[in-house]
């Protein structure tokens, strides 16, 4: 489901500006990733993107894999949320949802400057409708024209959401995969999670070791650190991943959606 290929050591830019140059544990989890789901394959640039922006544009993205991690480990604690059978039913067509509540923002818009309703209803009814959304997004938002993947969980099972739909200036898509969805078994989810986790964190063993007796120059690298560092992010990750298996610390005021829910739907 997660993939990836760390680049060789010779590949890897170091950070900052000559003669101030350093690397750290981050730098080293320079590489490339995309993930699969069924024939879908997301981060993964369309051909003609590649072609357009040039020989130099690699097939997946290419970014330090860690930030794509803590981003993702960042909204384990909603993943792991049960929601409810009707919102999880709404999610199968997220986009119908979306249109939705905008035509309901819209509704409460005014030109009067002097009339704060449009803060109040953005605030007390808009975003608390709409915020169970986006705290199970993962928004890609280090990267240009970045895909939006959503997951949903229903009981035992998790539906995983991406939209991809962003074009360059020319009008050719970016990426490979169009917008589409999946449903798998909640447990499966996050023993792929799982293996992705053990692969990652040992290959980055690897990496750093070899980090070691490699000849930097005029490359500041604190070896200590890195070291340190691989065993701290390594235990961190999978502290994290044992989120996926608890109750959720932070539950969501679910009446209080679906009350709003059946107010915009009057309403609009």
């Amino acid at each position: 489901m997660i993939n990836f290929k760390l680049k060789e050591l010779d590949k890897i830019s170091p950070w900052g500006q000559e003669p101030n140059l350093s690397l750290h544990w981050f730098g080293l989890t320079d590489g490339y990733l995309w993930l699969s789901f069924g024939n879908n394959t997301i981060y993964e640039y369309s051909k003609e993107a590649i072609y357009s922006l040039g020989n130099n544009t690699t097939s997946y993205v290419d970014y330090p894999i860690i930030r794509f991690i803590e981003d993702f480990t960042a909204i384990f604690d909603k993943i792991r949320e049960s929601i409810p059978s009707d919102l999880y039913t709404l999610t199968s067509n997220l986009k119908n949802f979306d249109t939705n509540t905008k035509k309901w923002l819209d509704l409460y818009n005014t030109e009067d400057d002097s009339n704060d309703i449009d803060n109040d209803f953005y605030f007390n009814e808009y975003l608390n409708l709409t915020s169970w959304i986006s705290q199970r997004c993962l928004d890609s938002g280090h990267l240009i024209g970045g895909p939006y993947l959503y997951f949903f969980r229903y009981v035992d099972k998790i539906r995983i959401i991406w939209q991809t739909d962003y074009n360059l200036d020319n009008g050719i898509p970016l990426w490979s995969a169009k917008d589409g969805s999946l449903e798998m078994d909640y447990n499966d989810f996050v023993h792929r999670i799982t293996d992705f986790g053990l692969s990652f964190f040992s290959e980055m063993e690897k990496q750093t070791n070899l980090s070691f007796p490699e000849n930097w120059k005029n490359v500041t690298i604190d070896k200590e650190r890195v070291a340190f560092e691989q065993i701290e992010r390594k235990e961190k990750f999978f502290t994290d991943l044992q989120l996926l298996n608890q109750e959720s610390s932070n539950k969501t005021n679910w009446l209080e959606i679906q009350h709003l829910l059946n107010r915009m739907t009057n309403e609009i």
